[in-house]
This record gives structure tokens, sequence and C-alpha cells, in this order.
């Protein structure tokens, strides 16, 4: 939400919005027009976690506090991860990378101590 907000104002389709205003005259609705079909989704912000209900509604659906709820999705994303397959080749050469480097670098005792 923040990063949002540091955008700032978007002039990118200022023109289009105007021509919008044009076409619907007064007395009309922007909500079937197509400039706002196309542009309405980027105009709000809704946090994903965030509860907006009243706290009557977030109380009936359970209490669940943020940190609950970031926890359970947390959890969700985990438990959906498929680690992506590697062309074995190419796994190869990075597991003999990583040992040959673990070789290389001394123990973090001995940066202390040697170097």
């Amino acid at each position: 939400m923040a990063y949002r907000m540091a955008e700032g104002v978007r002039w990118d389709d200022f023109d289009a919005g105007l021509a919008a205003i044009r076409d619907i005259g007064p007395g009309g609705h922007y909500l079937g027009h197509p400039h706002t079909q196309e542009n309405f989704q980027r105009a709000f912000f809704m946090p994903e976690m965030f509860d907006n209900n009243s706290v009557e509604q977030w109380m009936a659906d359970g209490s669940v506090e943020i940190t609950a709820r970031a926890l359970n999705r947390a959890r969700a994303l985990l438990n959906a991860y498929e680690e992506p397959k590697l062309d074995a080749g190419i796994d190869e050469a990075l597991l003999d990378y990583v040992a040959r480097r673990e070789r290389e670098i001394p123990a973090e005792g001995a940066l202390n101590n040697e170097y």
C-alpha cells in the first residue's frame, strides 16, 4: 500500500479520462464505460491480509487477528510450493560449484584468526 501511495498520481491516461467524461455527459454513470472497466482495479488498493469489516463482522467471522491470517497465508504458500525442476547437467554443475567454493572459502573461525 505504501508503494502504491508513493507512486503518486498517475497521469498516463488523463486524456482518456477526460474523453470518458465527455462521452458520458451530465447525469450519466461511469460504471459501464470502457475506460472505467479497463482501469477501476488499479484505482483502489484492497490489502489481502487486512480485514476491512466492522468489529462485529470480524468477531462473527472468528476474530482472526492479522498475525494469524499472515501465518496461515505463509503456511499455505509453503505447502503449495513446488521445487522447480533443473536440468540434471545444470544441477550437477551447480552442486560442483558449491562444493568447490566450500573447499576454497576458509571456515568462519579461520577467517577471524588467520586473516
